[in-house]
Formats: C-alpha cells, structure tokens, sequence
C-alpha cells in the first residue's frame, strides 16, 4: 500500500509540474491557434451531407489503445446551387510533425489560389522573416521534437497569398474598441494591453516569455515530459469546439482580444474571398489556410452569406504520441485527463 501511495505522489508530483509547465505556454498557444498560429472515423476522407450542420475543425482519434493523434480537418465546400469555385476551409496546427506539414503542403499546391493567414507580412506576397524562429512558437515546437509552420511549409509560391491585417492594424482595432465588445469599454485598453503582452511573450522579451522559453527546454529535456506535454495539448485541443472567440469564462479583456484575433481577421481573408469568387475569370479552386481555431466562424460566414455547402473532408494527423512507448502510466494519463476535462468544460461556449 505505502510502494502505491508513493507511485501516486510521484505521479501526481510529475502532474503538477507538467501542468505548471504547460499552463502558460498552452495559454498563449490556444490564442496563437488563431493567431500565425471525439470519435473518430478510419477513413481521412469521408463525404459529408449537404445539411450537416458545422463540426469542429480539430478531433482526437485513438487508434490503438496505445496511441492518441491531434487530427486537423480540411474542409471542401460547393455552391449550394449554380456554379462557382470549390472552396477549402483548410485549418492549420502550428506545430506538428513533418510529415504532417508534407500532406498539407501536397494539399495546397492542388489549388488554385491559397489565402494565407500572415499577421506581420509586409505585403501580398511574402510575409514572413527570419526572426521567426524566435517566437514561442518555434520553441514549443523544437522542445517538442516537432517542427513549426513557418519553417515546414513553403511559401513561396505563386498562387499563395497573404490576406491578413498587419500587427498595426491588430493594435489600432484593440486600442481603439472598433472591434465587437460585449464586455464593456474597460475592456478595449486592457485587450490591448494583453496583446502588447503576448507579442513579447512570444518573441521572448517579457520576463514571462523567457520564463516560458526555460519551461519549454526543460520540457526537452525529459522524452517522459516531452510526451505527456504532447498528449496534454492532444486532449486540449481536441476538446475545443465550435468559435473559439466564443470561450466563456476567460476575462473580458482576453475574450475582446480572441475576438479581434479571430473575428477581425476572418472579416479581411473573407472579403479577398469574395472579391476572388466575384472577378470574372476565378481560380477553380480556392483554399483558406489559416489556424484552425478561425474555422467554425469562417465555415458560418461561407454557408450563411455565400450559400456554400460542405461537401467532404479530409483529416490529417498532426501530431501522435504512443503513450506506451513513452512510458506513460494509465494513472498519469487518468489524472491528466480529468485536470483537463475540468478545464476545457469551463471554457466551452
């Protein structure tokens, strides 16, 4: 009995300290999946009815008893009646194995126009530096052994386009309130405030960020919490659903600044959208290539305002961890689960 109680302590110490680790960090990577940046079915393609109401863009499958996979949906989308271009809502995780961003990649050069998410691109057609590597996101992913978007797929290429605002534009819409704000005027400078806070943050000039940066080479160090990190951000994201600038309680400041992240910047890919659907020789395909935490608002403007329907989908898996190999125990895995439940269930719209 007293050899169990000390698994137990030792495993909920391994707990706690992959939570503290992960807490921040998963913070500002749940807002970056709207910001650079379930059951299951076996097939990765499936049809999909034309009335079928939205799904989410991100799901977790189990293969095996073993195995736990962040799948990423591609969506394709038809005119619910006449002609016009196939539209694809394809959702992007920022972080994820190589061979995830190769299929994404083959995917998109298939199209014939891609709208790229881009916040910080000096014009339409390149729009990203080198001091990305910089970002938290970069380190979340190395720490990981994972690879980063920017870094996995190529840009450059004639038929991809940036169609985002800049971080000015983000700055102005927070600072001055033009964006949507149920929770009050107060809420429009401290939106702004976090938003300063989270570019240093990911850019690790904030004591928070360089926090963070030793907390993700800690999480390297360790092929145990290296994987039980994976598997949490695993479960977490595949418990979102539905628009994620609709997360109940966050402050309100952090709900403005999901709204403008979200919201706002849909409103810019979604004009491009319609402008190209709109010009008198269209592409016969277009994609949408942005986070996945845009898509469910993305998806209701397409069928609401456009008339599209949803025609099928394709899964990719972005990220897997074999929890056996790993060396993961069922109370581990237990307990980190029932902490997360807890979490996201507070979180949901």
């Amino acid at each position: 009995m007293n050899i169990r109680n000390r698994r137990l302590e030792k495993a909920a110490f391994s707990m706690r300290t992959s939570m503290r680790l992960l807490t921040s960090a998963a913070t500002v990577f749940l807002i970056a999946v709207g910001f650079t940046g379930c059951a299951s079915s076996k097939d990765a393609h499936a049809s999909l009815a034309a009335d079928s109401p939205p799904q989410p863009y991100m799901r977790v499958s189990r293969p095996d008893s073993n195995t736990v996979v962040l799948q990423i949906a591609a969506r394709r989308f038809v005119p619910a009646k006449g002609r016009g271009p196939v539209v694809w809502l394809t959702g992007a995780s920022h972080i994820g194995e190589s061979n995830y961003f190769a299929a994404l990649q083959r995917h998109l050069d298939t199209q014939g126009l891609v709208l790229v998410e881009g916040v910080g691109g000096k014009n339409k057609k390149v729009r990203f530096e080198p001091d990305e590597e910089v970002s938290i996101q970069h380190k979340m992913a190395a720490s990981l052994g994972l690879v980063f978007q920017l870094s996995a797929i190529n840009y450059d290429r004639p038929h991809f386009r940036n169609s985002d605002l800049t971080i000015a534009q983000l700055q102005q819409l927070l600072t001055s309130g033009a964006a949507t704000n149920r929770t009050g005027g107060g809420a429009s400078t401290r939106a702004g405030e976090e938003f300063q806070q989270l570019l240093q943050v990911m850019d690790g000039s904030s004591f928070l960020g360089t926090l963070l940066h030793a907390g993700l080479k800690l999480i390297g160090s360790s092929p145990k919490l290296q994987a039980l990190t994976k598997v949490m951000l695993i479960e977490m994201l595949g418990q979102l659903k539905g628009d994620m600038s609709q997360l109940k309680g966050v402050p309100p400041e952090i709900q403005q600044l999901l709204e403008v992240i979200i919201r706002e910047r849909n409103k810019v890919v979604f004009e491009d959208l319609k402008a190209e659907l709109r010009s008198v020789n269209p592409p016969r395909s277009i994609s949408v290539f942005y986070g996945a935490g845009h898509m469910a608002d993305l998806e209701k403007l397409l069928r609401d305002e456009l008339k599209y329907r949803p025609l099928d989908e394709v899964w990719l898996p972005a990220l897997s961890v074999n929890t056996r190999t790993a060396g993961l125990s069922n109370v581990e895995m237990e307990m980190m689960r029932g902490l997360i439940q807890w979490q996201m269930e507070a979180l949901q719209p």
